[in-house]
């Protein structure tokens, strides 16, 4: 799950970001992400709309191993 502050990924394709660097602030009823977006060495508050962005923790989720089935 993505908490507050959690660094994130963002990928839009209006924005023209792929993979740019964030942090998640809040999801917001109005259908949008408030997030704290990094660009040119600057920080800025940023609102994206839910519909058209894909956000992706930015770090892997640790891995579980699989388990064994006796068939």
């Amino acid at each position: 799950m993505i908490e507050r502050s959690t660094p994130i990924k963002i990928y839009n394709e209006v924005l023209g970001a792929k993979g740019a660097k964030a942090r998640m602030i809040r999801v917001a009823p109005e259908g949008h992400y408030e997030v704290s977006l990094e660009s040119g060495g600057h920080t800025y508050t940023a609102w994206l709309p839910i519909h058209s962005t894909v956000i992706l923790a930015a770090e892997p989720d640790v891995e579980v191993p699989a388990m064994e089935v006796e068939r």
